[in-house]
């Protein structure tokens, strides 16, 4: 119950602003993905973490799990940065201590991602805190305002594996800007993003 009325005055307390989108994805240097916070969606999880690096090229990764989680251990052969809190990083209900944050919000991110599902007071004090505009999410997940951009696949997903395909899917199609017609009848690179306010 104290949970619940804390995510309702996380979410009555934030307010998503305005962002380019799709343009954040392709100035995209600093990524944080929020691993799922139950470790069986995390083994399906392992086709998105291949892709990222092929989306997001330039990008510095860093992985956050679930407090004292295990699964990070099964999976990150890209060298991505690990954040697994232990027992001192978490306060009463979950809450992440002012170290952890700090220690994690040291540099700001451009872009977060979550891959969780479930109404975590931990991860969703991540997503506020982390200040970024742009904070993708599943359907299904916390919703607004902790994401400000939720990506739903075209058609439906049988299976979390299926679903996290698809996810990386849409991203790595919109980090491809599309030709547009140059003043010759060529192509050219499109001067602006459309800015959305979500």
């Amino acid at each position: 119950m104290i949970r619940r009325l804390l995510l309702w005055w996380l979410k009555s307390r934030n307010r998503p602003g305005e962002f380019s989108f799709p343009g954040a994805l392709l100035r995209s240097r600093r990524l944080m993905v929020i691993m799922p916070g139950s470790k069986e969606p995390f083994h399906q999880a392992e086709y998105f973490l291949s892709r990222v690096p092929r989306v997001f090229p330039r990008a510095k990764v860093t992985l956050v799990y679930a407090p004292q989680s295990i699964a990070a251990t099964f999976y990150n052969p890209y060298g991505f940065e690990v954040i697994v809190p232990a027992l001192g990083d978490i306060g009463p209900l979950g809450w992440p201590r002012r170290k952890l944050l700090k220690r994690l919000f040291i540099k700001p991110f451009d872009l977060v991602i979550t891959l969780d599902k479930e109404p975590s007071l931990f991860f969703a004090a991540l997503l506020i805190k982390s200040r970024t505009p742009v904070r993708i999410g599943l359907p299904g997940g916390l919703g607004m305002p902790f994401t400000s951009v939720e990506l739903r696949p075209s058609r439906r997903a049988p299976d979390p594996k299926t679903e996290f395909i698809l996810f990386i899917e849409m991203m790595r199609k919109m980090t491809v800007p599309p030709p547009v017609a140059g003043p010759s009848g060529g192509t050219g690179v499109p001067q602006t993003n459309r800015h959305i306010r979500v």
